[in-house]
């Protein structure tokens, strides 16, 4: 039987990047040929972005814009786009480039052959980029993540990757709390709280710089690390 992909595609301006992504994300071919529909979501941009999904869900009946009156989060974001997914699983892509969407496939190919419920990517952490928030960076998530597993008796390797994709009915039945970055990992939380059914792969990274739009600042990781204590016990 033929499986069906949402990919949920949170927006907050990222003009510089958003077209390319959709069209990645188009001519992308999923494993045992799931077919997919795309759920873009924009935050109240105001550089351009909404009007370039406007285009596309015009164009496209694969897509489907959603455009919200107030900036509200990433993690607004994703709780909206719940009334909209029809797939059997579902796929969170940043609207950026630091993720290859071609890795999707590494996920969902997980999911169907070794039935997972949960299946999250792990990066390499490395970069170039001369600024301080990325000497921390790894070192915080390092210490994240050690905080998780050893929390909710998990072996995740890195907590913090982006790429995460859900079954639908775990996803459905999912809760996180938060409305922002602290979100994503509310939802991990929740997710290897519901389920045992894990599956993990390496996934490519390339970190953007500040200057090309990079939104996380240090204090994510203390609203992070807030976040995966206060979901242990609720």
């Amino acid at each position: 039987m033929i499986k069906k992909l949402s990919i949920i595609v949170p927006v907050y301006n990222e003009i510089k990047t958003l077209e390319t992504i959709i069209k990645k994300l188009l001519k992308l071919n999923l494993y045992k040929e799931t077919i997919k529909e795309l759920i873009i979501i924009d935050d109240c941009s105001n550089d351009g972005s909404k009007e370039i999904i406007k285009d596309y869900s015009n164009k496209y009946e694969i897509i489907k814009g959603v455009f919200k009156d107030k900036n509200k989060g990433k993690g607004d974001s994703q709780k909206l786009a719940k009334k909209y997914v029809t797939g059997d699983f579902v796929i969170i892509q940043d609207a950026d480039l630091e993720y290859d969407p071609e890795d999707i496939n590494k996920l969902l190919k997980i999911a169907l052959d070794e039935d997972k419920e949960f299946v999250i990517g792990y990066r390499q952490m490395k970069t170039s980029i001369n600024h301080l928030y990325f000497y921390f960076r790894e070192l915080a998530v390092n210490a994240l993540t050690f905080t998780l597993n050893l929390l909710y008796n998990v072996k995740i390797r890195d907590c913090a990757c982006c790429y995460r994709l859900f079954d639908t009915k775990l996803w459905q039945n999912i809760y996180g709390r938060a409305d922002k970055f602290e979100y994503d990992f509310s939802i991990i939380c929740q997710a290897v709280k519901k389920t045992k059914k894990i599956g993990q792969c390496k996934v490519y990274y390339n970190s953007r710089s500040y200057e090309d739009g990079k939104k996380c600042t240090w204090d994510v990781g203390i609203h992070a690390f807030k976040r995966i204590i206060l979901d242990r016990f609720n």
